[in-house]
């Protein structure tokens, strides 16, 4: 499987193929095309990444052993750590939505920053080996799902519902919490994967030029009029969508794994279509329970249970004068999640039916689907951290109730059928051979 020279990269949303020059420092290269980002610049890239992977390191311990806030009432007091709100949803009978929180606040951005901190201090070393191409592929399969922002506004807004009942003190890790998400962020836009590629040692034998079956074709520059904008899927190049390595595979149809990062390589995604509506179609199952069935249960010491559901809590945040939280929740817990659902259902027919209008239009909304999806998550850490606190018994107790755990269905669901989706699909054309693979 011979690799094509490094300056032909294939854009990951259209599959359009470019040649990319030589970039001055901090430029960014984007698809004619669809405007997706090519290729970046960024000068000392690695070492500031790891510095601020140390950093975020540590923020990451300290907000994870310490309190994040500690609640005190008629002399009783209370505090909760981020873990510690997963294993009160789990004594409190919630076992997959604990495994859930868990996963997104601590098992996910340790994993993440762990991977990332042996990849970067390994690289130093050039060749580096060629199990950092398998440490990468993890580090992007657990990114989207290390949540520490979703968590620090889920921690702002249970503060606010908290402080109606009781008098709130924030602790250490809840500014460690904060600081961790700074770090992360910076660690995020400082990074150029490319940087590491480049140093992986792997098999690749010698580089050679694109070829279309004889014909002359311009990557660079403007399409072509007479074939129409030149992409892999016409040229039999097939890109990892992990490393970005554009290859010529030998059997189009089974092209079998990157030679660089070890990813399995694919046309098109298998089976997208299908499986982004299942998806989207048990997420819309479980979106009604999750907005009809109680999120907490409050217990008072007078007065009898009373239910919570997603909509109540934001009538609360308005009523007790937090209207712009009332906005975010209401946008991040109601909103976005069915527009979610109807987006990936309006993209799924447009593409069904082959429909060229609108494509530039199309990608962004599949781009606003695939960037908003984790904030959903927001309810959930809400709930978490106020079920955490308000445990003080017999004064006042809240449980989680079951429309949490369909909530959080329904976040998980979108998020990977917007995974799935493959927004190549919006580009391809009727006789192109991408068809099969819908």
């Amino acid at each position: 499987m011979p690799p094509i020279p490094e300056n032909v990269i294939a854009c990951l949303d259209c599959d359009m193929l470019q040649r990319v020059a030589a970039l001055p420092e901090g430029a960014t290269a984007r698809c004619r095309r669809c405007g997706h980002p090519l290729a970046y610049n960024k000068p000392d890239s690695l070492n500031r990444t790891l510095a601020l992977a140390v950093a975020a390191a540590i923020a990451l311990i300290i907000a994870n052993i310490t309190p994040l806030m500690g609640l005190s009432v008629s002399g009783r007091q209370s505090s909760t750590t981020i873990i510690g709100g997963a294993w009160e949803m789990w004594l409190q009978g919630q076992a997959m939505g604990a495994l859930i929180v868990l996963f997104c606040t601590v098992i996910a951005p340790s994993v993440h920053i762990g991977i990332m901190l042996t990849v970067l201090i390994t690289v130093r070393r050039t060749p580096a080996p060629h199990w950092v191409g398998t440490l990468m592929r993890w580090s992007n399969w657990h990114q989207p799902w290390a949540m520490v922002e979703v968590m620090m506004l889920g921690l702002l807004v249970a503060l606010i519902k908290i402080a109606e009942l009781a008098t709130v003190n924030p602790g250490i890790g809840m500014f460690s919490a904060g600081a961790l998400v700074a770090f992360v962020t910076a660690m995020t836009v400082s990074f150029d994967p490319s940087e590491v590629w480049k140093q992986i040692k792997w098999d690749n034998g010698k580089m050679k030029s694109v070829s279309a079956g004889g014909q002359s074709v311009e990557i660079a520059g403007e399409p072509s009029t007479n074939i129409g904008p030149v992409t892999g899927l016409k040229l039999g190049l097939v890109v990892c969508e992990c490393c970005g390595l554009l290859s010529k595979p030998f059997d189009i149809h089974a092209p079998g794994k990157c030679p660089r990062c070890g990813g399995e390589l694919a046309l098109r995604r298998h089976n997208a279509i299908q499986r982004t509506w299942a998806l989207i179609t048990a997420a819309a199952i479980c979106y009604i329970p999750a907005n009809v069935l109680p999120v907490m249960v409050s217990k008072l010491l007078v007065g009898v249970p009373e239910d919570d559901t997603i909509l109540s809590g934001v009538v609360l945040l308005y009523k007790t004068g937090s209207w712009h939280l009332a906005l975010i929740v209401l946008i991040a817990s109601v909103v976005i999640p069915m527009a979610k659902i109807a987006a990936l259902a309006y993209l799924l027919i447009t593409v069904q039916r082959r429909s060229i209008q609108g494509r530039q239009e199309r990608l962004r909304l599949y781009r606003l689907v695939e960037f908003v999806g984790r904030w959903s998550m927001l309810d959930v850490f809400v709930v978490t951290f106020t079920v955490a606190l308000i445990q003080l018994q017999p004064l006042m107790s809240i449980k989680p109730g079951a429309g949490v755990l369909f909530f959080a269905a329904v976040v998980i669901l979108t998020m990977i059928a917007a995974e799935n989706f493959d927004p190549r699909l919006i580009w391809d054309s009727h006789n192109e051979q991408g068809d099969q693979h819908d």
